[in-house]
């Protein structure tokens, strides 16, 4: 009989390393390229206080797992970005994947040992999945990267991206010159690369490997003509139709532009079906409008799974959209938390 754990906020902060979070999430998507029944696309309702919550629902059985996430904030959507002015408490339950029996509920925000304290919504799953999509897309000898956003999500992908490429440079742009030089004086001692504040978006686009984009931003942020051969791109806005349809904003959300996606020859997602679902911005619209077809999108669960493949060319252009977390990954990081709370002999035992 399995002994359940409730496990609090405090026991959390840096219960994982970087490394083993990418791994964990890594594990959940190969699932479920394997068994499309893992895992069910991210649900979401808004109340018309602007308060939302989201339900992320998977089961991995190579974790000994199955279960949810399920987390709630306020959002208020601006014309060009999105903020929040109160995030609360995500929770995951986990069950034993062969009978069903509890195992154990975790409540907070879970961070890497590597940066503890860096608070951002799902910031270490969101990171560690960007982390696994890059790395099936990327070139494989990819050392520099350009960063567009300078706070929590930032800062967790930075790391994300050091434990699948071998990085030497890094160049951010943020709107804001402060939080750029933030992110410098910040990432660089935990990083030990070198990390140069961009002056301009396009700064940060030319000249890298890498482009990554982990905004808050509304709309695009570069402009995809700027693009070279052989790079990749990165991006994890994940637009929601029940924003516009729920009357808080007037537009979906998108971080990339229709020449990003048109000037790429691979395609990768995190999930078709979440993109059909929420009429994603910056996938179902330019899908609508001819920019690209739905049959060029390959999830890395796919080629995970060795079904499908990813970059074949290095001249090749590569796109990567972290379209919305899934339950898959959610709940293989935290079976993998679980572990490291009953190693150290953490959490507060339920009688059930």
């Amino acid at each position: 009989m399995i002994q359940p754990l409730l496990v609090s906020p405090e026991e959390i902060r840096g219960i994982v390393t970087m490394a083993e979070a990418v791994e964990a999430v890594r594990l959940g998507f190969r699932e479920w390229g394997e068994n499309p029944q893992l895992n069910a696309p991210r649900r979401r309702i808004h109340i018309p206080t602007g308060v939302r919550v989201s339900v992320h629902q998977g089961g991995v059985p190579a974790a000994n797992a199955t279960g949810l996430m399920t987390h709630c904030e306020w959002v208020k959507p601006m014309a060009e970005e999105q903020v929040y002015p109160r995030l609360n408490h995500p929770v995951i339950v986990l069950y034993d994947s062969a009978e069903g029996e509890l195992k154990g509920i975790i409540v907070g925000e879970i961070t890497c040992a590597e940066l503890a304290n860096n608070i951002a919504v799902t910031g270490l799953r969101t990171a560690a999945t960007s982390a696994v999509g890059t790395d099936l897309l990327a070139p494989p000898d990819a050392t520099r990267v350009g960063i567009f956003g300078a706070a929590g999500q930032a800062k967790n992908h930075l790391l994300a991206l050091m434990q699948v490429r071998k990085l030497r440079s890094v160049k951010v742009y943020s709107r804001n010159p402060e939080n750029r030089k933030k992110f410098v004086d910040e990432m660089g001692p935990v990083t030990n690369l070198e990390i140069i504040p961009a002056s301009s978006a396009e700064e940060a686009v030319r000249g890298v490997d890498i482009v990554l984009t982990a905004t808050n931003s509304s709309v695009p942020v570069f402009d995809g003509n700027w693009l070279q051969a052989g790079q990749h791109v990165t991006t994890i806005v994940g637009s929601n139709v029940g924003l516009v349809k729920g009357g808080f904003t007037s537009a979906k959300r998108r971080e990339i532009d229709d020449a990003t996606l048109a000037r790429s020859h691979v395609h990768g997602i995190v999930s078709i079906q979440q993109a059909i679902q929420d009429e994603q911005a910056d996938i179902y619209d330019p899908v609508q409008r001819g920019v690209i077809k739905w049959e060029q999108l390959v999830e890395i669960g796919e080629i995970l799974a060795g079904k499908k493949e990813g970059r074949t060319k290095p001249d090749q252009i590569t796109f990567f959209k972290n379209n919305a977390g899934q339950g898959v990954a959610d709940v293989a990081l935290g079976a993998k938390v679980l572990e490291n709370i009953r190693r150290k002999n953490t959490g507060q035992k339920l009688n059930a």
